[in-house]
């Protein structure tokens, strides 16, 4: 430094403030391209969890590979571009002969390079975050659920196509399908369309509504599962089976790996084929699953049979112990009402005895008729003679006032005055009771009956008055009661 004279050292001192100066700004580049690395990193951020608001667990995962792709190429270009400029820096110390030089050319590279990195990355993760967000269903739009999503794929294919096409699965979504061909073990048949290639509408024209086709569907009892990439749960599925032509049709079934039943894609048919194509495929995926699957069916077949037939005999059980508790019901039914029916005969006839007795005890306490009489000279006295069932006949006087009830009520304590007559407790006519009489009275000829009416008075009859003989006749019915009562006093 000694030996330079003042002009040499003055372009020295200005060559390096260049270059500390162009490095400076290499610097600040880089730290910007790193800003923008984490703003790019913050946006994509942002997008998963929108995605993962949505339920695109596919697209979340992709995104965040993605996200660390993008922020190690952008960190590390930004590191390598900081580490070429302080190298290129450092390893001319003291370039006099060629200041000019290369100043020029190392302030021209280090700007070239930063900002053809800078550029590069960030174009690259713009157009790929840009086309992954693009080439999917809008998640902005309400979600529908996997029923309406069935629904709206088969308005749209019967609106552009027609009505004749496989007999597409509509009491859910694709897992639900899914679930319903493993339980009933049967084959899954799943296409995606996507209106975007142009073999689609061949392929939904031709092939979906081909005869041959939709008979060995329908023969072999395939569940089909169709939908359209461009709606949500479609394209979810196209995910997960890894679509990548369309028109794409995937045959699943049940299958079991060391003792492990799962269901698996056994065959995968991408681009337009014929009809006759996917039958041949569908055969040959049948040769080789169907032993299983048929066995799997005739064990659940047995398992419904043995399940039928324990439901069948329960239900035989359950109806026959039913009926012997309906006949124990109906039984005790029957056993309470005749304790009920005894109960009420006993208590009848209890009632009947009790008023008897106090007919009994009112007719020793009236007066004799023929003293009545003698007492009285105006008084009418008549004179019945009485002819009963058993032979026997009895007179009796009666007063013209009375009533015809007295004849029967007469003939009613004949037969057990001697047994009821001489209690010394007064007996009072029970609450509640009516009495019926077992019998009826009528005159011999003219043949006229007397009924024990209460308004009627013996004086105002002319058939008994002044003397009359009257029979007494017992009725059947009568008869049957009284032996029950006697029967149930017995018991009693």
């Amino acid at each position: 430094m000694e030996s330079l004279t003042d002009h040499q050292r003055a372009i020295l001192q200005e060559y390096q403030v260049s270059v500390d100066k162009t490095t400076e700004a290499a610097c600040v580049y880089a730290d910007n391209i790193l800003k923008k690395s984490r703003n790019y990193s913050q946006n994509i951020a942002s997008s998963i969890r929108t995605l993962q608001a949505n339920n695109w667990d596919v697209e979340v995962r992709r995104l965040c590979k993605l996200l660390d792709e993008a922020h190690h190429v952008l960190t590390h270009s930004a590191l390598s571009l900081l580490s070429k400029t302080r190298t290129k820096t450092q390893s001319h110390p003291h370039p006099l002969h060629r200041c000019w030089a290369t100043q020029a050319q190392h302030q021209q590279e280090c700007q070239t390079s930063a900002f053809s990195c800078g550029y590069s990355c960030g174009l690259s993760v713009c157009f790929t975050t840009t086309a992954r967000l693009l080439y999917r269903p809008s998640i902005s739009a309400p979600r529908r659920d996997a029923r309406s999503e069935a629904d709206r794929f088969l308005r749209d294919f019967e609106s552009t196509y027609g009505t004749t096409h496989p007999v597409f699965f509509s009491e859910g979504g694709y897992t639900q399908a899914l679930r319903a061909a493993r339980k009933e073990f049967k084959y899954m048949l799943v296409v995606l369309c996507s209106e975007e290639h142009d073999d689609n509408a061949r392929f939904c024209k031709d092939v979906l509504t081909d005869m041959d086709l939709l008979d060995f569907l329908h023969h072999h009892q395939v569940i089909v599962w169709g939908g359209n990439v461009r709606y949500t749960e479609a394209y979810q599925v196209s995910s997960t089976l890894q679509a990548t032509t369309y028109p794409f049709l995937a045959i699943i079934a049940l299958q079991q790996t060391n003792g492990t039943s799962k269901m698996a894609v056994l065959d995968r048919i991408e681009g337009p084929v014929p009809a006759s194509s996917v039958i041949r495929r569908f055969e040959a995926v049948i040769a080789r699953a169907g032993p299983l699957l048929d066995r799997l069916r005739m064990e659940l077949l047995q398992r419904a049979n043995e399940r039928r037939l324990r439901q069948q005999q329960d239900q035989a059980y359950r109806d026959s112990l039913a009926a012997d508790q309906r006949k124990q019901e109906l039984l005790e039914e029957k056993k309470k009402a005749a304790l009920k029916a005894k109960q009420a005969r006993q208590e009848l006839a209890r009632k009947r005895r009790q008023y008897i007795q106090y007919l009994c005890q009112r007719e020793l306490k009236q007066p004799n008729p023929a003293a009545a009489a003698d007492a009285d000279a105006d008084a009418k006295i008549t004179k019945i003679s009485f002819r009963l069932s058993n032979g026997d006949r009895v007179i009796h006087q009666f007063r013209g006032d009375d009533t015809l009830v007295s004849l029967y009520e007469y003939i009613e304590v004949y037969s057990h005055m001697d047994i009821m007559g001489h209690g010394n407790e007064s007996i009072s006519p029970p609450e509640d009771y009516i009495h019926q009489y077992r019998f009826t009275m009528h005159s011999t000829f003219p043949r006229m009956v007397y009924l024990p009416d209460p308004s009627k008075k013996i004086s105002d009859e002319k058939g008994l008055w002044p003397s009359a003989t009257l029979i007494v006749d017992t009725n059947e019915n009568n008869q049957e009661q009284q032996e029950e009562e006697e029967d149930s006093d017995q018991e009693a």
